[in-house]
């Protein structure tokens, strides 16, 4: 159905304004059958071929399609089972695609190695939407109907609530980089973030937003927000200030994914596409994929990344009771050995008991810190005897866009002085 004859049974709470958006109430009430738009694929300016898959929820013809990201064309049929109105996904390191089954009120995950379809187990949801996985694998799940995040632990401890305050049918879901939860709070046109540290909500500062929808978050922390109702997709920058990203001709835009490249892709749901915007206002490509009646998630499975590292010196002084271990270094690139700039590696004893020291992945992808440890005599000489015999680790933690890897290091004594 148009836009136009959506009812207006569905509405915000009493006092609230207008209506909410068309989608949330297709969810509920019709199916609708919107024809594709023509559109010719522009230029590609990412480059060359970006070596992932693009995940598309293609919410209208109740199925979940695979192309290829970089624009070469083709397209195939992701395998599923009886899906109703699928809408957020997200893709784990393994290749699993986890898919929200909207109209059947569930989340369906299906293997990277073709087997079956498998429910995840949840309880009582109604119209879940976003998906994110955090560090440790467990996934988050926007409720919205129930105005609630729930988190289902991968270790098999079952489902919880999120703590939140004030939602109203929420929509998409982010982790940054330090493991702060992103929500996008439909109704009330706000993003709010939760701390890892249990440290409560706050409101994410924005200008104008109507009905967000999808969000991600780049390495770096900046923020991209699908503002549905003003038909654009805006940047709020990790430092403060927003911009809205140079898009032409969007029409309800909704799910957002970055690739390795910085490239964005934009659900374009009511112009029937899937756009990518190149960084740095690179340009803009509608992606050759046919037949999509209301695109509405998308999804990237992060990529295969690497840690090498190399030998580090430890010293151990009394005067001052200190040890010294210098030359902490690891280098990390992509599984075809593409460095990876600007991403945090963390350098430990091999027991992960103590952190060492932090530093930032340069234009080669290498990290290089030393650290400087004061404690009392006898902890000093056990982690000292410890990093001779075992090394130390590097670690990175992933990101949506690249998967988590760590790798041993090499410890030995320092000459003497």
């Amino acid at each position: 159905m148009p836009r136009s004859a959506v009812p207006e049974t569905i509405r915000r709470p009493a006092g609230a304004g207008r209506r909410l958006g068309p989608l949330l109430v297709w969810v509920t009430l019709c199916a609708f059958g919107l024809g594709p738009v023509g559109t010719a694929a522009a230029s590609d300016p990412a480059g060359g071929a970006v070596p992932t898959p693009l995940y598309v929820s293609d919410y209208g013809n109740n199925r979940v399609l695979k192309v290829p990201a970089d624009g070469s064309g083709g397209q195939s049929l992701v395998p599923t089972t009886d899906l109703l109105r699928p809408t957020g996904m997200v893709a784990d390191a393994a290749g699993d695609l986890y898919v929200s089954d909207t109209g059947n009120n569930r989340v369906v995950r299906i293997p990277a190695d073709g087997g079956p379809q498998a429910t995840v187990p949840t309880d009582g949801l109604s119209r879940p939407l976003g998906l994110a996985l955090d560090a440790a694998g467990d996934l988050y799940i926007a409720d919205s109907f129930n105005d609630r995040v729930v988190r289902v632990h991968a270790d098999g401890g079952g489902q919880s609530t999120v703590p939140t305050t004030g939602l109203l049918h929420p929509w998409g879901l982010a982790f940054d980089s330090e493991g702060t939860l992103y929500v996008s709070d439909f109704v009330n046109d706000r993003v709010v973030r939760l701390r890892a540290d249990g440290g409560g909500q706050s409101t994410v500062p924005t200008t104008g937003l109507s009905q967000p929808a999808g969000i991600v978050l780049d390495p770096r922390g900046n923020l991209y927000v699908s503002d549905t109702g003003n038909n654009r997709v805006v940047r709020v920058a990790a430092g403060g200030g927003q911009s809205t990203v140079p898009a032409v001709g969007l029409n309800d835009p909704l799910g957002l994914a970055l690739d390795e490249r910085d490239n964005l892709y934009v659900a374009d749901a009511f112009n029937n596409r899937v756009v990518r915007l190149a960084p740095n206002g690179g340009g803009q490509t509608t992606l050759p994929v046919t037949g999509l009646n209301t695109p509405t998630g998308l999804a990237i499975p992060p990529s295969a990344t690497r840690l090498r590292t190399t030998d580090a010196t430890a010293r151990r002084e009394s005067h001052p009771q200190v040890l010294t271990v210098k030359g902490l270094t690891a280098t990390l690139t992509t599984g075809h050995g593409a460095p990876v700039p600007g991403r945090t590696v963390v350098f430990s004893d091999a027991r992960r008991e103590r952190t060492l020291c932090t530093a930032e992945t340069d234009n080669r992808g290498t990290a290089r810190c030393d650290a400087r440890i004061h404690a009392p005599a006898g902890v000093l000489d056990r982690l000292y005897e410890d990093l001779l015999r075992r090394g130390y680790l590097a670690r990175y933690e992933g990101s949506p866009t690249h998967a988590a890897t760590a790798a041993p290091g090499a410890v030995r004594a320092a000459r003497p002085h």
